[in-house]
């Protein structure tokens, strides 16, 4: 994938729509070109090491960059929706979650991208979609591009029971959510389906390899049947969780071997 173009975008609405998540509209004409973009689409904002907004491009050494998927794009607006949790650690949250809360209309912040993550397997008898609040916005993409006849089960993991939120999605997909127990425990409870299983996972670093374990080990679900993925880890930055992600994946595929 090309280096993601950066972009400047205006913040036209920044709204609450669930107790742990930001919706924040971005406009401007920078977006007039953005591309059509498929689920599971992302989006990186750039922050100075201060975790200020930057409005334009700088030392590349000098930017902090958070990672959102596109919850919707539209460049004939031109408008950019991104739906952001509210991450806080002892109370304190991250430069991103800060943002969001606090921008307001005129605000302006350069973000780069879009990049694109692995779909969903095309032969398969039935979906398996699951996330905690970060995947939502993908999880909630996927559905709406999955055939009307597909069937399976969307498990969401949220922090509050006021974030489930309605889902537009084929009838024969059951929607789950889940505020009391972990996403892991909460897909080993399921009536595993009959036939091949296509599977997308994004959710917390632990709860991810745990789930990665339990599909390949007890499952045996082929590799190239699931796409999972860790958005976040408790108590690391995102650069910090980039690192170990890569070294997490790198002896996961050796493993493999």
């Amino acid at each position: 994938m090309s280096r993601p173009q950066p972009r400047h975008a205006v913040v036209t609405r920044s709204v609450r729509i669930t107790p742990t998540m930001q919706r924040v509209y971005l406009g401007g004409d920078d977006l007039r070109t953005f591309p059509t973009v498929t689920a599971g689409a992302y989006v990186k904002l750039m922050f100075d090491k201060n975790g200020n907004p930057l409005s334009k491009p700088t030392d590349m050494s000098q930017v902090a960059m958070r990672t959102y998927t596109v919850a919707q794009s539209d460049a004939h607006k031109p408008e950019l929706v991104l739906d952001m949790v509210i991450h806080a650690n002892n109370g304190k949250t991250g430069p991103a979650s800060a943002w969001a809360i606090s921008t307001k209309p005129g605000d302006i912040i350069t973000l780069a991208g879009p990049g694109s993550s692995k779909g969903l397997n095309e032969h398969y008898d039935w979906v398996l979609l699951a996330g905690d609040m970060t995947a939502l916005p993908s999880i909630r993409n996927h559905l709406t591009e999955l055939p009307s006849h597909a069937k399976g089960y969307a498990v969401i993991r949220i922090e509050d029971e006021k974030d489930a939120v309605v889902l537009k999605k084929p009838e024969g997909i059951e929607v789950i959510w889940e505020f009391e127990n972990s996403l892991p425990h909460r897909l080993t409870q399921l009536n595993w389906q009959e036939g091949t299983p296509t599977v997308w996972v994004a959710c917390e670093f632990s709860d991810m390899r745990a789930i990665r374990t339990w599909l390949k080990d007890e499952k045996n679900v082929a590799h190239e049947n699931i796409y999972i993925s860790s958005y976040w880890k408790k108590g690391r930055s995102e650069d910090q969780h980039k690192i170990e992600k890569r070294q997490d994946s790198e002896a996961f595929s050796q493993s493999l071997n």
